[in-house]
This record gives structure tokens, C-alpha cells and sequence, in this order.
């Protein structure tokens, strides 16, 4: 199987494990407060993430993350802004609101750093094609949350 092949079934599967955390989040939410559940699913990720770099023999990776530009440790904070939100929304608006909400709010900034080429990525033209499914999410996120 292709690079690239690999990298759809693999976001394609992540998407699937995505929309089982935001249900599991939420029930975790409930039980406990959203602020607790989020802190303990992102310590549990990143103890995780750890122990596996180190079993792998990639714990220098860590070592040399701390000599990177400080706006590229956003993404602890990005990925806790991700967890907060799919373990405090669900119980209010539905875990399927919560996903395409997600999904339509990634979009919109993916679409955004690829036309302009943001955080290091290249630039990539938006296209007709990639506007209308843009809008079409956007308009099925919009629709979710409908009683």
C-alpha cells in the first residue's frame, strides 16, 4: 500500500476513533466535570505518547522538541482545546453536533492555511470542488443542531 493510500485509511480511521472519544468523553464529562475529564484523557495521551517514543527509541525527538520555536508548542494547547470541547459539548448539543462541528471548524482553518500556505504547510489552491465540499459540511454541521 502506498504513502498515501496509508495516510487516507489512517484519517479515515482516526476520524471513526474521533467521533467514538467525543462520545466517551462526554459520558466521562457527566461523571465527573468536563474540566477533570479533559486534564485526565490529555495526561493519560501524552504519558502514552511518551512511554511509546521511548520503547521506540524516539525519546531524543522529545529532548530536541524543547529547542523548537515556542509558537510550535501550541498544539498541546490545541489538542486540550479539542479534548475540553468534545467532553463538555456532547451532553449539551449531541455527539454527532459535536463532530461535525469539529469537522466544519477544521475545514474551515484547513482550507485557510492551505490556500495561504500557513504553519509551515504549502500552498495549495482552494478549487471549486474543495470550496463546495467546504460549504456542503459547513451547511450539514449547521443542520446537526436543529431539534
Amino acid at each position: 500500500m502506498s504513502a498515501t493510500r496509508l495516510a487516507i485509511v489512517f484519517a479515515f480511521v482516526a476520524g471513526l476513533a474521533g467521533a467514538a472519544q467525543a462520545a466517551i468523553a462526554g459520558a466521562l464529562g457527566r461523571r465527573v466535570g468536563s474540566v477533570q475529564a479533559a486534564a485526565f484523557g490529555t495526561v493519560i495521551a501524552a504519558a502514552i505518547l511518551v512511554l511509546l517514543a521511548v520503547i521506540l527509541g524516539r525519546g531524543g525527538g522529545i529532548v530536541d522538541a524543547l529547542h523548537q520555536p515556542v509558537w510550535l508548542w501550541s498544539i498541546g494547547v490545541l489538542g486540550a482545546t479539542i479534548v475540553l470541547a468534545i467532553t463538555f459539548a456532547p451532553p449539551l448539543i449531541g455527539t454527532f453536533a459535536t463532530v461535525a462541528l469539529l469537522i466544519a471548524g477544521q475545514l474551515i482553518v484547513g482550507v485557510l492555511i492551505d490556500a495561504y500556505g500557513l504553519l509551515g504547510s504549502p500552498r495549495l489552491p482552494v478549487t471549486l470542488s474543495r470550496a463546495a465540499g467546504l460549504v456542503l459540511v459547513a451547511a450539514g454541521a449547521a443542520l446537526t443542531l436543529k431539534h
